[in-house]
């Protein structure tokens, strides 16, 4: 034989074909829809513009800073005083994202918070459909059904509404992990010891991303174990060995999650940041989409407008393709307990997210028994007293635990379908396409600037470092322009939170000011009262802004313009200030 003809000549001269694994192909192309629904915007249209809408956003993007620059600065990043100064806030309680802010600190550091926080945003909808996938693959051993169950989810309308600006409930991703192993440790795929590991890992980077999803995904778990147990005899020993190991899996998880629990437990909320009643799922909204989906645009508006809550919480969605798909399942699979199970699973989920009141096209209906949505409750002796945990707990956030299940009856289905069919998958592409964003909405992108007083080395001595500044307005974007100053300067107000820290609201014309309400008769002796109570050093107008805010502020100080703002200084300069050119 010769040598042209040797097997190992044979093998070198045939093509190499490299094999993309499933689950990469999966999260590939759910990154690759992310970035064309959300990210292609970005870079089509010119300036400097974050991911979602008005000043949300702002949260997450400071966070981003301000976690590797305490670190890096040996600050303790649980408790800030660069905003609410001299006071301080305690993070814990605030979506300031430490898993995230970490994991992404490089790139941060490399390019700053915006586009770090952007690129995290982006992936985020991609990584929840990836861990749908994973889950559904595991149970249908099929790509492609798999991959459009990971798409409902991941890009359900719940993600949908928290895109705009929330990473911490659109990063949905440890729901359908924590379900696989759970899973997994019932078949005995995986054994106690690694569903313990895993478990604690997984609570505890919900923990670290948000207090609130890491309390119903818990309450969650543990209606969804009890309606395992009811529906299926034969896996009930199987949960009932499991349950020590979750146990375990919890421990883990307080014991990782050891200093975000000790910051919250020590500033517990004893109300709620917004009120729970006024945020719960419309049962119409089932069938009618918002604007927020290309599939409402034009026509669904009317009806929206008089549903609970906001966009941003209007995440019930599933469309009737979607209904019609899931009645057909059921139709089909109902004697099989994993049929009920995820039936009973997605009834249970979409009525918690009711809340304490059926609500249809906008009208309160009748009283359902929950106790979901309530601000307080009523307790024989001692009266209405608040409960910490529900009473932080949005009804309506219990739509993604819908959309969980929902998915995954939908890869089973489009699994279960004999090969050739046409007519189950045109259903499915049909429930895909009701989902897609609306790109006009106009919510997905907001513009900013930064002055160049925040920027620009020439104006860095017209402030001491760690000055406390007032500024105006409170509604504006100056947690930004504090970022871009890498923290020279603290702000004695800042968004971080729906209210300011208690100091701040006593006595009522505080509130007044630290709120941002709009300038009253008496405003200008409300800020003196501010101003000497917070050792306020400067305060820095937003221009565009002056025509509202400085009539007050000039009866107090005399404004230097300076690098885009207008810089009023209470007291001795720090050092010489050039006005702008």
């Amino acid at each position: 034989m010769s040598g042209a003809d040797s097997p190992a000549v044979a093998a070198a001269a045939r093509p190499v074909r490299l094999r993309v694994p499933p689950a990469a192909a999966a999260l590939a192309l759910y990154c690759l829809v992310a970035f064309l629904d959300f990210g292609l915007r970005l870079i089509l249209t010119p300036g400097s513009q974050y991911l979602g809408v008005f000043a949300d956003p702002q949260i997450p993007i400071w966070s981003f800073a301000w976690w590797p620059h305490a670190i890096a600065n040996g600050e303790n990043p649980f408790v800030t005083h660069a905003v609410w100064a001299p006071v301080g806030v305690n993070l814990a309680w605030v979506n300031a994202v430490p898993v995230l802010a970490l994991l992404f600190a490089p790139l941060t550091l490399l390019v700053g918070a915006v586009v770090s926080f952007n690129v995290a945003a982006l992936l985020l909808p991609a990584v929840s459909a990836w861990g749908a996938y994973l889950l559904c693959h595991h149970l249908t051993r099929r790509f492609w059904p798999s991959l459009v169950g990971g798409y409902l989810y991941g890009f359900s309308s719940y993600v949908l509404g928290h895109v705009l600006g929330q990473p911490q409930l659109s990063g949905v991703f440890v729901a359908p992990l924590l379900a696989l192993v759970v899973y997994r440790g019932i078949d005995g795929s995986l054994s106690r010891r690694r569903v313990a590991l895993f478990t604690g890992g997984l609570v505890a980077v919900e923990l670290y991303l948000s207090m609130e999803i890491a309390f119903t995904i818990t309450v969650s778990l543990l209606l969804g174990l009890l309606l395992g147990w009811i529906v299926s005899r034969a896996a009930r020993g199987a949960i009932r060995s499991l349950l020590p190991t979750l146990v375990g899996g919890y421990l883990l998880a307080a014991l990782l999650a050891a200093p975000v629990l000790y910051y919250a437990l020590t500033a517990v909320r004893i109300a709620g940041f917004q009120p729970p009643n006024q945020f719960v799922s419309d049962l119409a909204n089932l069938v009618v989409p918002t604007h927020l989906e290309l599939s409402g645009a034009g026509w669904s508006g009317a009806t929206t407008a008089r549903f609970p809550g906001n966009n941003t919480e209007q995440g019930s969605y599933l469309g009737v393709p979607l209904l019609a798909l899931i009645a057909l399942f059921a139709w089909r699979s109902w004697r099989t307990p994993a049929a009920r199970f995820l039936l009973g699973a997605a009834a249970l989920a979409t009525y918690i997210s009711l809340g304490p009141e059926l609500t249809v096209d906008g009208k309160r209906l009748f009283p359902l028994p929950t106790p979901f949505g309530h601000n307080t409750f009523d307790v024989p002796g001692i009266g209405s007293k608040f409960v910490p945990l529900l009473d932080n707990t949005l009804p309506d956030r219990f739509a993604a635990y819908t959309a969980l299940a929902v998915c995954v009856m939908a890869a089973l289905w489009l699994a279960a379908r004999p090969a050739g069919s046409v007519g189950g998958w045109l259903l499915a592409g049909l429930a895909v396409i009701t989902l897609v964003p609306n790109p006009a909405a106009g919510v997905w992108a907001t513009t900013y600037a930064v002055p160049s007083f925040f920027t620009a080395s020439v104006y860095r001595s017209c402030l001491a470092p760690g000055e406390i500044v007032l500024p105006q307005p409170m509604s504006g974007q100056f947690t930004l322009w504090q970022v871009a100053d890498d923290f020279r300067f603290r702000l004695a107000g800042g968004r971080l939170q729906t209210s300011p820290p208690s100091p701040f609201l006593h006595p009522g014309g505080t509130a007044q000011i630290s709120v941002g309400y709009p300038p009253v008769r008496n405003q200008t002796q409300l800020l003196r009262d501010y101003i000497a109570r917070w050792r306020i050093g400067a305060i820095i107008l937003d221009k565009r802004q002056a025509a509202i805010w400085s009539p007050s502020l000039d009866r107090i100080a005399t404004p230097k313009s300076v690098g885009g703002v207008d810089l009023y200084r209470l007291g001795a300069a720090s050092g010489a200030c050039p006005a702008s050119p």
